[in-house]
């Protein structure tokens, strides 16, 4: 892992942070005042050159712009107005104003949900997208979405984002990691694993393993009953009609969109160390040791197969489909699939699932801070700690349910763990009877990192089958009341912005929970997140949204490039039939915000 970049930054670049740019709003300065700018004209006749990137949303946001056709609704991005800071004081009020003195603690780059994706895998089982309800009419389910085979170009720009903004805009804190909490991948495919960890490390990298593209976003062979609910890029010929999305809602045609999709990434690399966590979508729900089941074989079977069904077996419903599958055999499940209409389409072994030990490797083990759990078989499991500053620890939480499922988990021994990583960073906790005890333990803030956010536990305590039960929602919150040092929880999973305090429930701590929304769906956008100290016995955690891309980089027809590609993707998710954007990216308390806390040490 590269090293975090420490160069002086130039009075210049440092007072970019200050102004709002082009848009000419009032934002929270790095000292607590505030600025204004406005935009002037050059009164040059010549073209107008492109605007540089704003490094962050207090300089500019991401917003839809004019229609890119009459009558239908799809529109172009464009640059809309800074977001300002607000500052939060629900857990602790300040006792003078923000001073020009607040000492930077930490600064990370918080990710999630990239959903890496290789698109055209025939295990994502795209033939019963056909048999599905869309909701509201509007062609769009959480199985495809027209951005799909973009995922890797916008992790990508994210990651050269935070390399380009490297300080963090309020306390000028040089960045001291990025962090991504879980679905990195999202079918726990080798294919997206091997190219998910290669944009962090750099080089070239593509999540399709194959020559050239076949699948349901080309004009191949399809049922318009599912073809018509998929979008494709490329220009229908005279004998067929255009999609839904194209159709109803004005997605564009692309010329050239699926080579330049597949075309190798020429992946910058992360400037600084990065860790990740385990999400739903990266646990295949199986262990070496466990029978696979005749469904998951099945699945196996097609993903790294020649064959694309595109409907079930003429006479068979999906019910009658998946009772014979649960039933069959290695024989019953070839024959049933060579039953199936289906398409010929280049394969991949690379498509299979990733094992445990095969995430493990691409977590960073050979980072000496990173110290990670384990077992009563001594081996490691991805939940460990790791520095994310000289005061700073950060505490990477594996929320994943085993089983696969998309409830959060944490069991009994990580939960014993967890309880001693605490300790270890804290010089006084309060017992298990709230009694306030003191240790020689060396005091360090701490931040949790998880997939899943505290809402997604069970509020109930769960059955053990002889064991001891996972941690519900109260008591999880139980044990990390009693450790004051635990200022923060970073998380994701719901794919959409949320900030909620959590107070103290004695009289030291409480903390600030943090969900960021994800990289694949609107907004696709990540934090840089800021620890300081406040000089008056308060910390602030200053969160502040990132955008990967630009409008201006948005290309419809002409050579594509990684960058364009990852701007288009931004537009395709934002012009999603039905979406609630309002929910999606949260109010603005949710958004840019400055959040107060006692210092508890």
């Amino acid at each position: 892992m590269r090293q975090p970049n420490n160069t002086p930054v130039s009075r210049r670049r440092a007072l970019r942070w200050s102004l709002a740019g082009a848009v000419g709003v009032t934002v929270l300065g790095a000292s607590g005042s505030t600025s204004e700018s406005s935009s002037k004209s050059s009164g040059n006749a010549q073209a107008i050159p492109e605007p540089a990137a704003p490094l962050s949303t207090l300089e500019a946001t991401v917003i839809l712009g004019s229609r890119a056709a009459p009558r239908l609704p799809y529109q172009r991005l464009a640059r809309g107005p800074a977001l300002e800071t607000l500052v939060r004081e629900d857990l602790c009020t300040r006792g003078r104003a923000v001073s020009r003195q607040r000492i930077g603690l930490a600064t990370f780059g918080h990710l999630t949900d990239a959903h890496v994706l290789d698109a055209a895998n025939p295990g994502r089982l795209s033939f019963l997208w056909q048999y599905f309800d869309f909701s509201d009419g509007y062609p769009s389910s959480g199985r495809f979405r027209p951005q799909d085979l973009l995922t890797v170009h916008v992790l990508d720009a994210t990651v050269r984002k935070f390399n380009a903004v490297r300080i963090g805009p309020i306390g000028q804190r040089a960045i001291d990691c990025l962090v991504t909490t879980g679905d990195l991948t999202n079918t726990f495919a080798l294919s997206e694993l091997s190219a998910a960890a290669g944009v962090f490390q750099g080089g070239s990298v593509t999540s399709h393993p194959t020559a050239a593209y076949r699948g349901v976003q080309d004009h191949g062979p399809a049922p318009r009953e599912l073809s018509k609910s998929i979008w494709h890029p490329e220009p229908e010929n005279t004998l067929i009609s255009p999609d839904d999305w194209k159709a109803l809602h004005g997605y564009p045609t692309v010329p050239g969109f699926l080579t330049a999709a597949i075309k190798p990434v020429n992946a910058q690399g992360s400037a600084f160390p990065w860790y990740i966590g385990v999400g739903n979508h990266d646990e295949a729900g199986r262990s070496p040791s466990d029978p696979v089941s005749p469904k998951a074989q099945f699945v196996d079977t097609l993903r790294i197969g020649d064959r694309l069904p595109i409907r079930l077996p003429k006479g068979m419903d999906t019910t009658d489909f998946w009772k014979d599958v649960n039933g069959s055999n290695t024989g019953e499940r070839r024959r049933l699939i060579k039953s199936m209409p289906s398409r010929t389409v280049n394969a991949s072994k690379l498509r299979r699932p990733f094992s445990k030990a095969e995430f493990m490797d691409a977590l960073p083990a050979g980072e000496s801070r990173v110290q990670f759990g384990s077992g009563p078989d001594s081996e490691a499991k991805p939940y460990y700690t790791f520095d994310v500053s000289p005061g700073v620890v950060g505490i990477m939480l594996n929320t994943a349910s085993p089983d696969g499922s998309t409830v959060a988990v944490l069991d009994a021994a990580q939960a014993d763990w967890l309880e001693e990583q605490l300790k270890g960073a804290s010089a006084k906790s309060y017992d298990s009877k709230g009694k306030l005890t003191a240790s020689t333990a060396q005091d360090r803030l701490i931040v949790l990192f998880s997939h899943h956010p505290l809402s997604t536990f069970d509020k109930e305590e769960q059955s053990s089958d002889g064991g001891r039960p996972a941690l519900n929602r109260s008591a999880l919150l139980e044990l990390l009341s009693r450790f004051p040092n635990v200022v923060a929880w970073m998380n994701g999973h719901r794919h959409k912005h949320k900030v909620t305090p959590h107070k103290a429930k004695y009289e030291y701590g409480g903390f600030w929970e943090i969900t960021t929304a994800s990289l694949i769906d609107y907004p696709q956008q990540s934090r840089i997140v800021e620890l300081m100290d406040n000089g008056d016995g308060t910390l602030s955690i200053a969160a502040t949204l990132v955008d990967h891309s630009t409008p201006e980089s948005v290309r419809h027809e002409g050579e594509q490039t990684a960058q364009s590609l990852a701007a288009l993707s931004l537009e395709l998710a934002m012009n999603r039939p039905g979406l609630d954007r309002a929910e999606m990216s949260g109010g603005i308390k949710d958004q840019n915000v400055d959040l107060i806390l006692k210092k508890p040490f």
